[in-house]
């Protein structure tokens, strides 16, 4: 099984297991798992993506089996999976995979094109500052054009546009100074563990109590804390080493758009005014001026 959506597998567990299977059980959530028989050699593949309530994007949950003899085989279930995530209302469609997989060029065959990198770190168990958790806060309803903006700030437009920024009711807290919002992150919680997924401005010092901060608020049943960080927050992976956290491979975070915007062409078009009538060939030029002017028809 190769996981294309590596959050859900950290804190779900195998996504074909018992547990993983539970954790789906969500009637909200719209799944399709398909099932492909090679035309030659009878081997079967599967292939499931899923689509969260009210989200534009679609995800890739994972690839059977994973002992990949030729990775070509699996275009024709991608393609298929696609298009059936189209018709579940997305607009896109994301999968993670590790740049050095072979199904990260199939992947590209197929239509997708890499928007961001990543690397998942696992937070140290006995690293906890209960005193610096007071940096972080929950934030009100007041505080949401501020999250909008640091995200519209620091998080490129190629990223932006693949997943944008969503107001939902996504567990966050905040880290302010001087009333300014400097920091959030949002969590993602399953049986196996949780993931956080943090937005740093760089101007902010002392990253390592901020980051250590975290754990008690999310330290909960000895489940374990995960960390993601992209490639443009790059600059928290030094404090994350000395924290001895560890991290992963680094992965691709690939989409593929469903729906292309079009634009509408503009055409001039000319125009009389209605209180002038047509010139008459035979009387004077100075007395038969016609005024014209042009305008665009508007975006339907």
């Amino acid at each position: 099984m190769i996981s294309l959506h590596k959050a859900a597998y950290l804190i779900h567990g195998n996504p074909i297991g018992i547990a993983g299977v539970l954790a789906r059980l969500n009637p909200s959530e719209t799944i399709y798992t398909a099932v492909m028989e090679h035309p030659e050699n009878g081997r079967k593949y599967f292939c499931q993506v899923i689509h969260p309530p009210s989200s534009r994007s679609a995800r890739f949950s994972y690839l059977a089996p994973d002992l990949i003899q030729n990775a070509e085989d699996y275009l024709p279930l991608i393609d298929f999976l696609c298009f059936q995530a189209g018709e579940m209302g997305a607009l896109n469609v994301i999968a993670e995979i590790e740049e050095a997989h072979p199904l990260f060029e199939t992947l590209r065959r197929a239509g997708f094109c890499v928007f961001s990198w990543e690397a998942i770190w696992r937070l140290p168990d006995e690293r906890s500052d209960p005193g610096s958790s007071a940096q972080w806060c929950v934030p009100a309803a007041a505080d949401l054009n501020s999250v909008r903006n640091l995200y519209q700030t620091l998080v490129p437009p190629l990223v932006q546009n693949a997943e944008p920024f969503v107001n939902g009711n996504t567990p966050r807290l905040l880290f302010k100074q001087k009333d300014d919002t400097l920091a959030y992150v949002e969590s993602i919680s399953g049986s196996a563990g949780t993931y956080l997924v943090p937005l740093i401005h760089p101007s902010v010092e002392d990253i390592g109590p901020l980051l250590t901060g975290l754990i008690p608020h999310f330290k909960e049943n000895g489940r374990q804390l995960y960390v993601q960080v992209r490639s443009y927050q790059a600059w928290l992976s030094d404090t994350l080493s000395e924290l001895k956290a560890q991290p992963s491979p680094r992965f691709a975070l690939m989409v593929k758009h469903l729906t292309v915007g079009q634009r509408n062409n503009l055409k001039p078009v000319q125009i009389t005014r209605p209180d002038q009538r047509q010139a008459d060939p035979a009387a004077p030029m100075l007395n038969n001026c016609t005024e014209t002017g042009f305008f665009s028809e508007g975006l339907k």
